[in-house]
């Protein structure tokens, strides 16, 4: 399976490269696994707000968050993101206070840093959250030419458990690696290609991979909607999941 994976993400740069002519897509969030190092410029506001339904062999379930953004400079980003889980047992997810700082560009190539902490407010009664605090770093690079734009990520999270349980069977540290392709239809609508790979949450189980299918539409400069179709890639991703997402920028 890994191969398979190998094969994809060589497949997803191979035809951004061919394509030729990029552009930049500057708030590529949800659907994406992928980061992007676009930032919003001083003063301004983003909200975001999505919703995700899963289903996994029989078992159907659903998620959401809300995420605010603000530009406090033309290449540094601060945000608070509320995760949530809206089946049973429903509730609010540890939240996560986090940057996003673009830190290199030239020739439409870009770097960038997405630090995060986590804090420990989901209810531990409904196993909604670590129990602790926790810590996440992304490294993002960003290449754009004309109608398309690449993103490649590394990161890292870690976990630390309340219970003693589940720090014996859980990771403390997962890694993530993703490829994402987004094209630009027109002034209205992108179409994107994601691919992804992170180590299991099981110490017991192998990393689960997945691949991301999206449309964004673009209303105008200040607000988009999107729709994405995520599918396994082995046995231990989720085997389906499908979400829609708004967002809204403002001074």
């Amino acid at each position: 399976m890994l191969k398979k994976t190998t094969t994809l993400m060589v497949f997803v740069a191979f035809i951004t490269f061919l394509s030729g002519n990029f552009i930049q897509v500057a708030y590529a969030e949800h659907p994406l696994i992928s980061e992007d190092i676009g930032t919003l410029g001083v003063g301004v506001n983003q909200i975001e707000l999505n919703t995700d339904w899963l289903k996994d062999g029989r078992t159907k379930s659903r998620v959401g968050s809300l995420t605010l953004m603000r530009g406090v400079a033309e290449d540094l980003d601060v945000y608070i993101n509320t995760p949530a889980t809206l089946s049973s047992p429903s509730g609010v997810d540890d939240i996560d206070l986090g940057f996003k700082w673009r830190f290199f560009e030239a020739d439409n190539f870009f770097m960038g840093i997405r630090p995060e902490l986590r804090l420990a407010s989901g209810d531990q009664q409904k196993e909604l959250g670590d129990g602790k605090s926790g810590a996440a770093l992304t490294f993002v690079t960003q290449y754009e030419l004309g109608s398309f734009t690449w993103l490649f990520n590394l990161g890292s999270e870690r976990h630390r458990f309340s219970d003693p349980t589940r720090a014996a069977l859980q990771r403390e540290y997962v890694n993530k690696t993703s490829l994402a392709t987004l094209y630009a239809i027109n002034k209205q609508w992108t179409v994107l290609v994601d691919v992804g790979k992170q180590s299991h949450a099981l110490k017991s189980e192998k990393s689960p991979e997945a691949i991301v299918f999206g449309v964004i539409y673009h209303l105008d400069d200040d607000a988009d909607m999107d729709i994405g179709y995520k599918k396994a890639l082995n046995h231990t991703e989720v085997d389906r999941q499908i979400g829609v997402g708004v967002t809204w920028r403002f001074k």
